[in-house]
């Protein structure tokens, strides 16, 4: 089994994100080995409920570069970086960027996103952002082979253009691809090594797992992407935090409903690979200390 976790460069998690906070729970993360840690992804955002988790957010892949000179092993992504909101080859110049500063340890994961409002004052239009997001993704491709740039595409063209540095990892870092729409799921299929749903309740993610396999069948693709799905995990001795009765939400509650409900879907849904995202705390500490019990008592019992 493999776990990455996030860590909070944004509000989301239930407490102010820090630059000390982004720091010790990375630090931390790679401490008790989790394989990978993730940032995410907003701009500018309006005053919706939707969009008040993400009013402070610290730039993805500066944070990332941040904390890649304070770690030395555990893989470093975005989950996910909103990919028509940046010029892509600025941005795949920074990924490489990022991947040769820290060894080889980035992870390139991408999103179409959700926010129109956000697109609108990115000056991008919201409609487009599907086709954007594919054609940036073999933008990418492009920029991170060897040699001279060559590319032709509705939004970007030019040819024997130089772009480096390239990718430490080759042919590039990996791939991971967020969202569970069926256009999300063919460009899991036609671009990702890692398919990173939110999290989804367990019939509707084995629906979503049947159509990305068929849809790589259609490309003729047997190496299918692998499913990394966001795990929410709040335990409520740590943060006092309890469902009512017969309402309990997915990864809420006891250590041993929390190992329940992993080991439900590692059964059912063959996942061998979690994300973890610990809402609800209400401090750095409260956070650390989820990571802490996460790792002695729920793991072990989740990987027999």
């Amino acid at each position: 089994m493999q776990y990455s976790f996030r860590i909070p460069n944004a509000d989301y998690l239930g407490f102010p994100a820090t630059p000390e906070a982004i720091v010790e729970s990375a630090g931390q993360a790679e401490a008790l080995g989790f394989d990978a840690l993730f940032v995410n992804d907003h701009v500018i955002v309006d005053d919706s409920p939707r969009s008040e988790p993400w009013r402070n957010v610290y730039d993805p892949l500066m944070a990332l570069s941040y904390v890649a000179a304070r770690t030395s092993k555990v893989m470093l992504g975005t989950s996910v970086l909103i990919m028509p909101y940046r010029n892509p080859i600025v941005t795949a110049k920074m990924v490489a960027t990022l991947d040769q500063m820290s060894g080889g340890r980035a992870i390139a994961g991408v999103g179409s996103g959700w926010n129109a409002a956000e697109y609108a004052a990115l000056g991008v239009p919201h409609g487009e952002r599907g086709a954007r997001t594919n054609e940036y993704l073999r933008l990418w491709q492009a920029c991170w082979a060897p040699g001279p740039t060559t590319f032709h595409g509705r939004f970007f063209a030019f040819a024997d253009m130089h772009v480096y540095p390239k990718p430490h990892q080759q042919p590039h870092p990996p791939i991971w691809i967020g969202g569970s729409s069926r256009a999300s799921l063919r460009r899991t299929a036609r671009f990702a090594q890692v398919w990173q749903p939110t999290p989804t309740a367990l019939p509707a993610l084995i629906d979503n797992q049947n159509y990305l396999r068929e849809a790589c069948a259609e490309l003729g693709r047997d190496d299918v992407p692998r499913t990394r799905m966001s795990f929410r995990v709040n335990f409520s001795r740590i943060t006092g935090s309890a469902g009512s009765a017969g309402d309990r939400p997915t990864g809420q509650g006891s250590v041993a409903e929390v190992i329940s409900d992993m080991k439900r879907y590692r059964q059912e849904a063959g996942l061998e690979e979690f994300q973890i995202n610990f809402n609800g705390c209400g401090s750095l500490q409260q956070l650390l200390d989820s990571m802490d019990l996460l790792v002695q008592e729920v793991i072990p019992k989740v990987d027999a």
